[in-house]
């Protein structure tokens, strides 16, 4: 009789636990195809002069004389391209060649507290978010992956996270206006509306499909709003007004950003994602929930969390640093749905899985056109 009550006790137990882990499993986590990694493996290398580059390979070798969609993909300021490799390799791994230019990744010190080794770094600070410097660097990729043999010419997509998101739409206007079709696509992940020429000026002019991630915990690289960089922001002095700190962090972020960022440098960068998407001919905003501006552009986030502190504790930027519980990010696998579809790779399985995106509960809104 007591076994009997205590199997049925953990017969209660084990469906409740069941039913929980079921629960957690199932949300937030992905339900379509491209949700995780795809049928090739991946050999990653470096070419000198252009970058870390990617290459699908079937397990079997049929893929030894097979043409890939191309991808050059351009870093966040100050984002090494190793450190989007989780991004990368889920990329490449459902058939596409990726080059991820290495340059303009060290940006040096900018930390209050290390004022002299600061001021050392102004140089390379500059350097880095020069997006004109990125601009050539893409266009050279590009060349770079239209010559291999392994790439098909008639296949180029740019894409980037941040920086390299708003020099990619800058790049996809200027590249097919010299060469009207060379680009095919453009993604841009948290595009930075702060790039030269400013994304949203341009992109009326982009004759290419254009898919546009924003996050609505970004404060980098708002959909739209204010760039605040960090969501807390302290000051270490006495302040008597209830909320005067964040007056003065506002100020000094609308003084900061032309002397950081050059002039012209708005705090709104220009109205963000928002605007750049109001400007395109074509295009198909997805505005994601719970991802900041470095989460965005990963697979769990684990990769990014990690860049987040490299650029923390080591470059002294201080973003916001909260841990969250991420599950499987939404962006890659919307992307190679996109390019499934516009690169007509399987138009039909892409556009099957585009269809879902509106009712992802990982995703807030999605505006298309």
């Amino acid at each position: 009789m007591l076994n009997d009550l205590l199997a049925k006790r953990m017969l209660t137990v084990f469906c409740f636990v069941s039913l929980l882990a079921m629960t957690f499993h199932a949300y937030g986590e992905s339900t379509t195809i491209f949700g995780k990694k795809g049928p090739y493996r991946v050999a990653m290398s470096e070419v000198t002069d252009q970058g870390l580059l990617l290459v699908p390979q079937a397990a079997d070798g049929t893929d030894t004389k097979k043409q890939w969609p191309g991808i050059v993909f351009g870093h966040g300021l100050c984002g090494p391209a190793r450190g989007y490799t989780d991004t990368l390799e889920r990329l490449c791994s459902w058939g596409f060649v990726i080059i991820a230019n290495q340059q303009q990744e060290d940006c040096g010190v900018a930390n209050i507290r290390n004022p002299l080794q600061s001021m050392h770094s102004v140089g390379k600070f500059r350097y880095c978010v020069d997006s004109s410097v990125m601009a050539g660097n893409i266009k050279k990729n590009l060349h770079y992956l239209a010559s291999r043999s392994d790439v098909n010419p008639d296949a180029l997509v740019l894409m980037g996270h941040s920086m390299g998101g708003g020099v990619s739409i800058d790049m996809g206007v200027a590249l097919n206006a010299e060469q009207p079709g060379l680009i095919k696509a453009v993604i841009g992940i948290a595009p930075w509306n702060g790039a030269r020429p400013i994304p949203s000026s341009v992109v009326s002019k982009l004759n290419a499909p254009l898919l546009l991630f924003c996050s609505l915990s970004d404060t980098f690289c708002p959909c739209s709003g204010p760039a605040t960089a960090a969501e807390n922001v302290s000051v270490d002095l006495p302040l008597p007004v209830p909320g005067f700190a964040n007056q003065i962090a506002s100020r000094m972020a609308e003084a900061g950003m032309p002397f950081i960022f050059g002039p012209g440098a708005d705090v709104y960068w220009h109205g963000g994602s928002a605007a750049i998407y109001k400007h395109a001919r074509t295009a198909t905003l997805v505005e994601v929930l719970k991802a900041n501006h470095f989460a965005i552009a990963g697979t769990d986030g684990k990769q990014m969390e990690h860049l987040l502190y490299k650029l923390a504790n080591v470059n002294g930027f201080a973003f916001n640093l909260s841990r969250r519980p991420y599950k499987l990010i939404p962006t890659l696998e919307y992307s190679v749905a996109f390019l499934y579809d516009v690169l007509d790779i399987n138009r039909e399985e892409g556009q099957r899985v585009m269809a879902k995106v509106e009712s992802d509960d990982r995703i807030e809104k999605v505006f298309s056109k």
